[in-house]
């Protein structure tokens, strides 16, 4: 770290964006990017006339040259020698009160959601179970990555405070793809206490946490349980964004299946694509058995064979704690669901998800993605029975509402169905956006109802 901290200066005609909220400065904006600054320093940004705007991490060789941490100027975690676990606990306190009122304490949730929680290039993951909670952490830009001792040492102070129980985990997460974009390179998974933050090679708690046991807010003020691998599974292991479009797909369901009749149906069949761990289809299980709309077959597609066995297991317990293992099928088909899917009959589902991964990683692969999405989507829609509801779904920040609409109107006429869009999603609470920064409004999900009849 330097001795003194360095100073950087915006364009008199680049500084409207920063001064109007958003976090990020791009090197385009700046009047020079200093000789010798180094990836994830920490700076101070002025405006063309001096004043002081913010502090923050920079970084020489990325597009992003400023990612903001402070307008305070008399910051007290802030300092020319770095920032302080004080400051980030601060920050983590603050992610927390507003999370309370919204979740129950021991129910699993993105604590940190980067930018939106004033840490950009933070992601911290709280997952719990009534005796122990596990915190993955993401660093995803340079100076985060920098000051991951202070960011552990926080976490070890939030769960003291919070009062968390004795045993639990803090792994982190440095295996991101991401990361290069910072010129960060990949690192080994690595487990600390939570007590201390001393780092564990203790085989039990890696095999806990390969197949960790939480609890997530199940519909009517429930909880749910599920399990997935916090070491080396998908992102953090999970997805906490879909909680809010589930809760929708959910209240739609609930609503329709009242006003059915019972028993119009031989089964009920759920069909999930990209399923990962199975969690739209274990959260569905609750609405099938409030509705007694059973029996039921459950249809889980996803190209990861251990997804799947984490999802087989996650619907059949659940099934089990309801006490519907009798009257529920799982099935489970590893597969690419671009390509052609044997033996998933068209317009033979009740509810069909399509909730892919990013198909859109840069811009030169939006027309690809684009593509790959309407194929997708095309599928969902034919698989879909005549009065059936169909879910798709997008996380790349790259696909526009609008491009996501084009995507979905494609796949539509491509389908030869009628299509009733009837709802649109939105992410889950703990990923709130901020309206200044667009570029953390990724997830998109619109719901549609297939029509009795085909068209031509």
């Amino acid at each position: 770290m330097a001795e003194k901290m360095r100073q950087i200066r915006l364009k008199s005609k680049e500084e409207r964006r920063f001064k109007q909220g958003h976090p990020w400065v791009y090197s385009n904006e700046l009047q020079e990017v200093p000789r010798g600054m180094e990836p994830g320093e920490l700076l101070s940004l002025h405006d063309a006339a001096g004043n002081f705007c913010a502090y923050g991490f920079g970084h020489p060789g990325s597009l992003i040259s400023f990612r903001e941490l402070s307008r305070d100027a008399q910051e007290p975690g802030i300092t020319q020698g770095g920032v302080s676990s004080a400051f980030f606990l601060g920050k983590f306190k603050v992610a927390w009160s507003f999370r309370k009122s919204w979740f129950q304490v021991r129910q699993s949730m993105r604590l940190i959601y980067g930018e939106a929680d004033g840490l950009s290039g933070l992601i911290i993951d709280r997952f719990c179970n009534p005796e122990q909670t596990v915190y993955v952490v993401q660093p995803h830009s340079a100076g985060m990555d920098r000051h991951l001792p202070a960011i552990v040492e926080a976490i070890v102070q939030l769960a003291i405070d919070a009062g968390e129980p004795a045993q639990g985990w803090i792994v982190l997460r440095r295996d991101a793809s991401s990361r290069e974009r910072e010129g960060l390179t990949r690192e080994p998974v690595r487990v600390l206490q939570l007590r201390d933050g001393g780092e564990t090679t203790d085989p039990l708690a890696l095999e806990t946490l390969k197949s960790f046991r939480f609890s997530v807010p199940g519909v009517m003020g429930s909880t749910l349980d599920l399990s997935s691998d916090l070491v080396s599974g998908q992102k953090t292991g999970f997805f906490f964004d879909q909680l809010q479009n589930i809760r929708l797909l959910e209240t739609l369901l609930l609503r329709k299946w009242r006003l059915e009749e019972a028993g119009g149906r031989k089964e009920t069949r759920i069909l999930d694509l990209c399923s990962y761990v199975g969690q739209w289809g274990t959260h569905l299980l609750q609405v099938l058995a409030e509705r007694k709309a059973l029996p039921a077959l459950i249809t889980c597609v996803d190209a990861s064979e251990p997804a799947l066995r984490f999802a087989e297991k996650n619907l059949k317990d659940a099934a089990r704690k309801m006490g519907i293992s009798d009257l529920v099928r799982v099935e489970c088909i590893k597969a690419d669901v671009l390509d052609p899917l044997q033996g998933l009959h068209e317009g033979g589902y009740d509810v069909v998800i399509a909730d892919p991964p990013a198909f859109i990683k840069n811009r030169k692969s939006i027309p690809q993605g684009k593509q790959a999405y309407v194929s997708l989507f095309q599928t969902a829609l034919t698989r879909a029975r005549p009065g059936g509801l169909v879910a798709c779904c997008s996380c790349s920040q790259l696909l526009s509402n609008e491009d996501f609409f084009e995507v979905l109107g494609k796949a539509t006429r491509r389908s030869k169905r009628s299509v009733r869009w009837i709802a649109q999603g939105a992410p889950s609470i703990d990923h709130f956006s901020r309206l200044e920064f667009q570029e953390g409004h990724y997830l998109k999900c619109q719901i549609a109802q297939v029509g009795e009849a085909s068209v031509s």
